[in-house]
């Protein structure tokens, strides 16, 4: 039987997880009796800036999903609320539009006040050349609204679970330190969720075993290459379709889209093979999109919408979370 995942409460480690549905064990004879049953407490999150911003407002929405979130406008009131032990967040999420939004000095006020929050920026597209040219907060998780929706499940997942991963790590692990703890658990052991009308909605996404057809369009035959060994490694078996061989896809489970700035005619590329795929669901991978590629992307059949430089986990936390069709 499969083992449960996560740690009571009191376990050394300082696991969410507390007792509250039934599971079974084998006793010492081999037989199956009930065991202490396992839930999780979710995650109080705080979150700060302007969510209303239409780059944040999916963001916003994941949060809402993964937690217990309080928003603050200003950080004299999420301050307020920290001193006055109305709130004891296990995240900080700072939501900032432009550099020097949020100072450094305002940041270390919250830390202060809450040192044992881990501290995210979900940083705007005006932020993308921050870490060059500007002033980076130091010792905090940097993650891009475009790159938000797939990281921010699958982190605050683990985080929820007691899980190791690299939000969890120390404040002053670096970003290459980050990339090699999320590389490191690209495996069988960290297994993403599949939307299915079985267990509840959900099953687990398998490797070696069969999830159905992904089909991948791409101008570049090494992108394909590599999405289809990423797809490959959960399960998946993967078909390769550039502009000229388009075709009608039947029984697709979900398709690719890679392209670059996403021009007018990429817009009507990704159209057609939707349209090719349908009812599949579409991915679409832009490199670096604003808020009005995303929006040109979904309107024209996309499901969801990843930024390139991708991760591969990335890819797979989305592919596994569209819906079956």
């Amino acid at each position: 039987m499969k083992a449960q995942r996560g740690r009571w409460r009191g376990e050394e480690g300082g696991s969410r997880a507390t007792i509250s549905s039934l599971s079974s064990v084998p006793d010492t004879q081999g037989t199956e009796v009930p065991s202490p049953p396992v839930s999780v407490i979710p995650l109080s999150i705080l979150l700060l800036g302007d969510t209303n911003r239409p780059e944040f407002c999916e963001a916003r929405g994941c949060l809402t999903s993964c937690g217990v979130v309080t928003e603050f406008a200003d950080v004299n009131a999420a301050a307020a609320a920290l001193t006055e032990d109305r709130l004891s967040p296990d995240v900080m999420v700072v939501a900032q539009a432009f550099p020097g939004e949020f100072s450094h000095q305002a940041i270390d006020r919250l830390r202060r006040l809450a040192p044992l929050a881990r501290v995210v920026g979900l940083m705007g597209s005006w932020c993308e050349g921050e870490t060059r040219s500007g002033s980076p907060w130091p010792a905090t998780v940097r993650t891009y609204w475009h790159q938000w929706p797939a990281r921010c499940n699958r982190q605050l997942r683990h985080l929820t679970m007691g899980e190791s991963c690299s939000w969890a790590l120390p404040a002053t692990t670096t970003e290459e330190e980050r990339l090699l703890a999320d590389a490191s658990q690209h495996s069988g052991a960290d297994i993403p969720v599949c939307a299915s009308e079985s267990n509840g909605g959900r099953q687990e996404c398998l490797p070696h075993q069969f999830q159905g057809l992904v089909a991948v369009r791409s101008r570049s035959r090494e992108m394909a290459d590599w999405l289809s060994a990423a797809c490959r490694s959960r399960g998946f078996v993967t078909l390769w379709q550039r502009d000229l061989a388009l075709a009608r896809v039947d029984g697709a489970t979900a398709g690719v889209f890679d392209v670059g700035d996403f021009s007018d005619d990429d817009r009507e590329s990704l159209h057609c093979f939707a349209a090719a795929l349908r009812p599949a669901p579409v991915v679409a991978l832009l490199s670096f999109p604003r808020i009005e590629d995303h929006r040109r992307a979904l309107s024209a059949g996309a499901t969801a919408v990843l930024s390139k430089p991708l991760m591969v986990e990335d890819l797979l936390e989305s592919l596994c979370a569209l819906p079956v069709r």
